[in-house]
């Protein structure tokens, strides 16, 4: 019951020759390094009585299990809410929320760079940058991630629009963001959606610890870039052109990494291009290797 172990032991003591007898529960869960006691003290109790009451607590405290007060780590997820890629947020958040919960680590939501620097940053051992897109950042928040990524004060996950590398909405392009994400610049999209193969590079990886060697994610834009990031970063999926459903004259034409990462930086980093519809949480490969992405990308 939720990986809780139950142990529990009665004993009696006399406090005196004519007294009555006292009982003593004493119940001991425990979740990993966390040990939780409860005792009951209680006088003419039969044994008998107490282990009927012992066992009926036990089970509602394993069913209800206690919760550590301090979390492992903290996450901070620059999350982009005010465009099409909203479901995808949302359902992001409901599905982080059950994550934290699991693994005892807590989550905040930003949806923009205004409070990013130096001391916000070290506050978290984690930065997700869900669907944010690599523009129109503040200049102190650009100074601060770089710093963040560059000296591994924290590690990051990236989806889907964080590879939106271009002049957008009269910004420039970011350098250096495109250098870590491979030295790529954003050409085109598949604008009506094309069911696809991933194929898994690299099983050894962390990341893709319990992912089969290939799934297929259904409805996705595949993003095409001016060329693969495969010389910069060290790749550990890519999609299989050839399994376009529809086909589709958008491709990158034949190497089409979709999930690497950039072991040049210090911080432990993934970018995982899906991200556009909130049914990827219905995708067990998609919310494994998002989980497996949290639990190596948090410890640096």
């Amino acid at each position: 019951m939720f990986g809780l172990q139950y142990f529990r032991h009665v004993t009696t003591s006399w406090s005196g020759p004519l007294s009555p007898k006292v009982v003593t529960w004493t119940s001991h869960f425990q979740d990993g390094d966390q040990v939780w006691s409860l005792q009951v003290f209680r006088r003419g109790l039969a044994a008998g009585s107490v282990c009927i009451i012992a066992l009926t607590l036990g089970a509602f405290a394993a069913d209800n299990p206690p919760q550590s007060s301090s979390p492992k780590f903290h996450v901070i997820a620059l999350a982009e809410v005010k465009s099409i890629h909203r479901p995808f947020v949302d359902a992001a958040e409901v599905w982080l929320q059950k994550q934290a919960a699991d693994n005892n680590f807590s989550i905040e939501y930003i949806d923009n760079t205004d409070k990013i620097d130096d001391a916000f940053l070290s506050h978290y051992q984690l930065f997700i940058q869900l669907d944010y897109p690599p523009y129109a950042w503040k200049p102190q928040a650009v100074a601060a991630f770089t710093k963040y990524i560059e000296e591994g004060r924290g590690g990051w996950i990236g989806f889907h629009h964080a590879t939106l590398l271009g002049e957008f909405d009269g910004y420039p392009i970011w350098p250096w963001f495109s250098q870590f994400m491979g030295g790529i610049r954003f050409t085109d999209y598949i604008p009506k959606f094309a069911t696809a193969t991933v194929i898994v590079e690299d099983q050894s990886h962390p990341v893709m610890k319990g992912v089969p060697r290939s799934f297929v994610v259904e409805n996705e834009e595949w993003y095409t870039w001016d060329k693969s990031p495969r010389p910069n970063v060290h790749v550990l999926a890519h999609v299989d052109e050839s399994t376009y459903s529809p086909d589709t004259r958008t491709k990158m034409g034949g190497d089409h990494p979709v999930i690497w990462s950039n072991e040049h930086m210090k911080a432990r980093n993934v970018y995982i291009f899906m991200g556009h519809h909130p049914e990827l949480f219905q995708n067990p490969a998609f919310t494994t290797i998002f989980h497996n992405s949290i639990v190596w990308a948090e410890h640096q």
